[in-house]
């Protein structure tokens, strides 16, 4: 069955359940799908999710909760300003929901797993490895979350959203391409295999483009990540931005190891062509001659100040464009209208995100700890799909055994259920905390016994 000729505040599971669902609930249902999303127990669980350094680091770095409460923050007002320029091409769009866009940026990592990138390569491993050809990834995880995993009712799996938001949240639009392992379409992907029908309610599947509330909630994550992990990481005094800035030996250095690793990058290439350019982008936008104790409150005041700034011009770079099919439908990009770029501030972001890699994620302190999360993740996920296999109710999570009593019939009935097997360990292993991982890891290795009244589920 198709579903996606119907109107685009259609729910999942109850195409009625629109407004007014409930006596005196004043809420549209775009707003009912922000405020689902925000009180799963999904959403709760990025507390304690990884953005670039462990969540058990403190507050001082952004973990996945915080990172996606300003994504929202950003995608609305985004959203919010486009709509008061251009407001007859948004007309002209279908209309932009600015809550549709805060709802998908509340959603848009609620599939990350415990330890972030890490646990997402182990996983998709282990899946591979396990007959699951569509692997892991992070995205196609959110989708399933939203549509199956997540709890809300008894009636129906899922948060039951609107498809206008389930399409939102859809960043590649299509399933894994198998057929080019090396291709972007391989990696990075939003459904999987086993949740082809919720997709086929979404969207028509010819259809690989982004919506434009996906386009401007993926720019938002853009801008977010690419500002405020630099601002976490300069404060913590692990990135010399005014070494950047200044020596151009460093420079150098930092552009060298960017086109080794890739060598036809064009950003790369364009800071080795134009280096004054971007020391002097650097120097100009923190004020890095300016005399601040580093943790100083004039130091951190001038950082928020920085990306308060920063933030407002990545807003006011992008504008909406209409195409009329005058522009091939390319990866990304709808046949009637995108976000076009400006292609100095694309440059300045993906500047800004390479710093932050190059100094903090490939620091060896990193992968050392990163090495070991794998480790915990490869090792608990081969544990449940033991116990799963073997039917032992006692170690399989509380909230999953419902899903298992269900595959175990249809198994007793002929059914090959064995991939939805191997899905279901990917599933219990991606919905832990970070503490709820080394938790589990220690008690089922032996490292530690733990306590009879500690919390299990």
């Amino acid at each position: 069955m198709v579903y996606f000729m119907s109107g685009k505040d259609e729910r999942q599971y109850n195409p009625f359940a629109g407004k007014g669902n409930k006596p005196g609930d004043r809420r549209n249902s775009f707003q009912v799908d922000r405020d689902r999303i925000v009180y799963s127990s999904a959403f709760r669980r990025l507390a304690q999710v990884t953005q670039v350094v462990t969540a058990q680091e403190g507050h001082v770095f952004h973990n996945r909760l915080t990172h996606s409460l300003k994504v929202a923050q950003v995608a609305r007002r985004l959203a919010e300003s486009l709509i008061a320029q251009q407001p007859e091409i948004a007309e002209k769009l279908g209309g932009i929901e600015p809550d549709v866009v805060e709802a998908a940026a509340l959603a848009h990592d609620l599939g990350h797993p415990p330890f972030g990138h890490s646990a997402e390569e182990e996983l998709d491993e282990c899946a591979v490895k396990h007959g699951l050809n569509d692997g892991f990834e992070g995205n196609a995880q959110s989708f399933r979350i939203l549509t199956k995993l997540a709890i809300h009712r008894i009636d129906y799996c899922g948060l039951n959203l609107t498809r206008a938001t389930l399409n939102a949240v859809l960043k590649y639009p299509w399933l894994r391409d198998r057929s080019l392992p090396q291709s972007k379409r391989y990696r990075k992907y939003s459904v999987y295999d086993l949740d082809y029908e919720a997709f086929l309610f979404v969207r028509n599947p010819q259809d690989q483009s982004q919506t434009i509330e996906a386009s401007i909630m993926d720019f938002a994550d853009d801008i977010t990540y690419s500002v405020h992990d630099l601002e976490d990481f300069y404060l913590a005094g692990l990135i010399p931005l005014e070494l950047l800035a200044t020596d151009r030996d460093e420079l150098n250095r930092f552009v060298e190891e960017w086109l080794r690793e890739k060598p036809n990058d064009p950003v790369a290439k364009v800071v080795q062509a134009h280096p004054y350019r971007f020391q002097n982008f650097l120097d100009a936008t923190y004020n890095l001659r300016g005399q601040y104790r580093p943790g100083s409150f004039e130091q951190k005041a001038q950082i928020k100040r920085v990306s308060s700034q920063l933030i407002q011009t990545y807003i006011s770079s992008v504008q909406l464009i209409l195409t009329y099919g005058d522009r091939a439908a390319g990866e990304g990009y709808s046949d009637r209208g995108y976000l076009q770029y400006d292609p100095a501030k694309e440059e300045e972001l993906q500047f800004l995100q390479r710093i932050v890699w190059s100094y903090v994620i490939s620091n060896p302190r990193l992968a050392t700890q990163r090495y070991g999360q794998k480790k915990i993740i490869k090792s608990l996920f081969e544990m449940y799909l033991e116990v799963i296999q073997k039917g032992d109710l006692s170690l399989i999570p509380v909230r999953f055994i419902k899903d298992y009593l269900e595959l175990d019939e249809r198994a007793k009935q002929g059914e090959n259920v064995d991939q939805e097997k191997t899905r279901m360990a990917i599933d219990t292993v991606a919905s832990l905390s970070e503490a709820e991982a080394v938790l589990k890891f220690r008690r089922l290795t032996g490292v530690s016994q733990g306590s009879f009244l500690d919390y299990w589920e």
